[in-house]
Formats: C-alpha cells, structure tokens, sequence
C-alpha cells in the first residue's frame, strides 16, 4: 500500500468518527432532550385547631369555663422527652395571654395562664367575672411552636347574665323534667349522651307543638359530650324542652323567670 492510500483511509476513518461523535452529543445533550417527570409529591395535610366553645364574644358563667377545640391533621401525643416529629406534639391552652410566636423557643406566655395538655378540652377553675381571652396552640413535643403558626382564640365576657345547665340522656330519659334559667339569660347546656349507639339532642320550643323552635342543637351519638348555647326567651314563662330523636319519651318544661 502507498503513503498516499494509507493517508486517505486515515482521514476517512477520522471523518467517520468526528460524524458518530457529533451524532451521539446531539441525541443524548442536545436542546431536543426531554427529561423524564418525577412522580408528583402530595405534602402533609397542615394541622388546624378551631375553639368550639365557648363561642367569640359568648358570655359565660363565673367559676369554671371549659374550653373545647376541635383538632385536625395532627396526633397529640405526651411530651416526654420525644423527639420532634412531623404531625405530631400536644397542646397548649391560654388564659388572657399573647400567643407566643418564636419557633425556636418553647412556646410559655410572659404573662397570662397557661397549660399543657394532650386533650381537646380543657377547664380553667374559678375564672373571675370580666373580659378574659381563651386561647390554644398546637406545639411540638420541645413546646416550641409549629411552624406555620397554628392557633385559635375567643373573647368572652365571664360572668353577667350567664346560667350553665348539666344534662344527661340515659336510658332514652333525661336525669330532670324541668330546667329553670333567668329571662334572657345566655345558657350554656353541657349535654352528656351517655346511651352507647344512641342519637339525642337537647332542643327548646315555645311550647309541646314544636311548631315553633327557640333553639335546636346538634344530634350527637353516644357516648359523647357536647355544649350548646343559646339566648333563652326575655319573656318569663313555661317553654317546652326535648330530644328530637325521641319527642314523646324525653320532654320537659323550660322555665324562664
């Protein structure tokens, strides 16, 4: 073979391997390349804490006043030296204090009451007569809070024209026929359903027709517990309460005076 046929099958062969190099840099890293999409990630639902009694702006009878939350999205759980975890930790109830907002710091009111708890509800003992604040925080198990921020608050009035009433369904019966409160007055009926699978409410009408509703309140199924508030009529007389699950055998007299 010839110098000048070894020289042009060696330009041949490096041709053909500047081509497939161009080839495969254009097809693998080119502009045209479509990466392949990861598979959608769902987040965490966020935790939520809503007071549910006492109601903004309710006013409440002077002594004891149970706070109710209602808690989702998130796993209460005793703070005993535990690690932080997502969705997980306890809560923290106020009275008359500023929510804590710093996250690196646990989550204690300089001023003000507050308690740690693993419940939806909590009882603050001999609250005084006046405007005083509720508040509860979810935090984490270190007492710091969660972050975003999640809490709720309400403003009472303790005291002043306010009644609480204790009630129990048992057996298909109320524990008492009549119940007695001030006109106008701003009831709150701590209702305790204690009949296992058993629906009832506690409603109030003008008379035993039911024709015409003062107050209806929620069917709950026992066991379970539950507070309703309402105004009670400012005209003094003989008013008509019942279950409406069972209006013939759960009835009684409501007495305004």
């Amino acid at each position: 073979m010839t110098r000048l046929e070894r020289l042009l099958i060696l330009t041949l062969v490096i041709g053909c391997v500047a081509l497939f190099s161009g080839a495969v840099a254009q097809e693998g890293y080119g502009s045209s390349t479509t990466a392949t999409p990861t598979a959608n990630v769902t987040p965490a639902a966020e935790a939520n804490v809503t007071i549910t009694s006492p109601e903004e702006g309710a006013s409440v009878a002077a002594g004891n006043v149970t706070v109710a939350v209602n808690l989702t999205n998130f796993t209460l759980v005793e703070p005993t030296g535990q690690p932080n975890a997502p969705g997980e930790g306890h809560l923290h109830y106020y009275l008359d204090a500023v929510v804590p907002t710093n996250a690196s710091a646990p989550a204690i009111p300089e001023t003000g009451g507050y308690v740690i708890s693993t419940n939806t509800s909590y009882t603050w003992e001999n609250v005084t007569a006046g405007a005083h604040n509720l508040s509860v925080q979810v935090v984490n198990n270190d007492h710091t809070p969660i972050i975003p921020l999640v809490f709720d608050t309400v403003n009472v009035t303790i005291g002043g024209n306010a009644t609480v009433v204790n009630l129990t369904a048992e057996n298909t019966a109320f524990d008492q026929s009549t119940i007695t409160v001030p006109a106008g007055a701003n009831v709150t009926v701590n209702f305790n359903n204690k009949d296992d699978g058993v629906p009832h409410n506690f409603a109030v009408y003008t008379d035993s027709s039911a024709a015409e509703e003062i107050f209806v309140g929620d069917i709950i199924t026992g066991p379970a517990t539950t507070n309703y508030t309402f105004t009670a009529p400012s005209e003094p007389g003989t008013y008509f309460f019942r279950c409406d699950v069972h209006p013939e055998a759960m009835t009684g007299d409501f007495i305004v005076e």
